[in-house]
């Protein structure tokens, strides 16, 4: 139930940013920024929000997120649609519109949905130790007394 109300979440999210985006600024219609919500919200909450999220920060994600709509957007706009706008500058702006989104919803995602909060928290500094001996190179003269 969890992952359904953040999915939603990021659903209404992401469609109002691109609608204000895509819809008030490029004159894109509510069709095209309806879909592309959806394929950027399914492809980014399992890459991005699931599979990222819990094995690094909220700022490896967000970039990640980032790229994802920067990318999708780009080749939706340009390969589907028949738009004649600037598909470059609205892909930027949409994915950066989206990144911003993504910094506060990972943060929810951390605390309500993954509740790994407590183990953010231990991973602190992980100290790792080598094997030392006395010495660098071996004494060639103590190896040749011995045999």
């Amino acid at each position: 139930m969890n992952h359904i109300k953040a999915f939603l979440i990021k659903a209404v999210a992401t469609f109002m940013l691109l609608m204000i985006i895509l819809g008030l600024l490029f004159r894109y219609s509510v069709g095209d920024v309806f879909i592309l919500t959806l394929i950027i919200g399914v492809v980014s909450y399992l890459l991005g929000d699931l599979m990222l999220l819990p094995r690094t920060t909220n700022m490896t994600a967000t970039i990640s997120d980032f790229a994802i709509t920067m990318l999708i957007t780009w080749f939706y706009l340009a390969n589907i649609t028949t738009s004649t706008t600037n598909v470059f500058l609205a892909s930027l702006l949409t994915a950066l519109g989206v990144a911003l989104f993504e910094i506060y919803f990972h943060r929810y995602m951390i605390n309500h949905t993954l509740h790994q909060k407590d183990e953010f928290e231990r991973l602190g500094h992980l100290r790792y130790n080598a094997e030392i001996s006395e010495e660098i190179t071996p004494d060639r003269s103590k190896i040749r007394d011995q045999e």
